[in-house]
């Protein structure tokens, strides 16, 4: 009897010994977290046009990783380049900027062919842009880094008098050396348009109806947004708050509109942390 009580306890034993290596979901962090459990998110520039074939299916990827990491990354579609201009019916629509044509002729990217990705600004042997095919990987490196800074965006949006006030605040949660930039930018979702296409499995060659997701429409602090804090860097625990007013263009969808807000190394143009906030929530 002994020796039966004996092997049923090293058979629980064994289960607990067993139940300790038990891997819970999710299986992969997506951000990687400091002691306040802020993520470092990322910003997916997808850089495209309404006469670019093989835009759709990137813009597709780019729908593929919002689902996979959700709220820790940011999509933002650029419509800049030979592309995105205007043409003979039903390609009439205009979504360029003047930021988006200023980053576009910079970093060298519908020159190189679109679609494009620019993903937190990274660079590899001084080149900015990924092929879609990239993506994935590029984002899966960069989004278990540590977060060095957090933003916050507060929104009071009058819908009658379309005016916007804003406020980011950055806080910095490790030390930063070298000069930071702000870049305050709004962008549209759900824009309905034609797009040439050519993958027959998101539609035919002309597609008249399509959807144009997170559109860049704007700058609200210039192209290239402006410094904060001093030349040299920032301490941990530095907090440094700008705000902004706006007039929302009266044709754009408010209730379909969002701000980003991102900082990045004026050395360099890596975003070092991303956020967006919709307009009306």
């Amino acid at each position: 009897m002994k020796l039966r009580l004996f092997g049923i306890l090293m058979v629980f034993v064994a289960l607990g010994m067993f139940s300790c290596d038990k891997i819970e979901p999710p299986y992969k962090q997506s951000g990687g977290e400091v002691g306040d459990g802020t993520t470092r998110k990322v910003l997916l520039e997808d850089y495209t046009g309404h006469t670019c074939v093989n835009c759709p299916s990137a813009a597709k990827v780019a729908l593929e990783l919002k689902e996979i990491y959700g709220e820790n990354i940011i999509l933002m579609g650029v419509h800049a380049g030979f592309f995105a201009m205007p043409q003979v019916s039903p390609f009439l629509m205009d979504l360029r900027t003047e930021a988006g044509e200023t980053w576009d002729t910079f970093f060298g990217i519908s020159l190189a062919g679109n679609p494009k990705g620019m993903i937190n600004r990274t660079s590899t042997g001084g080149i900015y842009y990924y092929n879609k095919g990239e993506w994935s990987s590029k984002v899966a490196s960069i989004i278990e880094d540590k977060a060095r800074a957090k933003l916050a965006i507060d929104v009071a949006y009058n819908n009658t008098s379309r005016k916007l006030e804003l406020k980011v605040t950055a806080e910095f949660l490790k030390t930063l050396s070298g000069a930071a930039k702000l870049q305050v930018l709004i962008l549209e979702d759900s824009i309905v348009g034609a797009q040439r296409n050519n993958d027959v499995n998101i539609g035919p060659p002309v597609i008249e109806d399509y959807v144009h997701r997170h559109v860049l429409r704007g700058d609200i602090n210039g192209s290239w947004g402006e410094q904060i804090g001093s030349n040299s860097g920032e301490t941990v625990g530095s907090v440094i708050e700008k705000t902004y007013s706006y007039d929302v263009n009266p044709e754009w969808v408010d209730k379909h509109c969002s701000i980003i807000a991102y900082l990045y190394y004026a050395a360099g143009y890596e975003i070092i942390q991303v956020e967006e906030a919709h307009l009306i929530p």
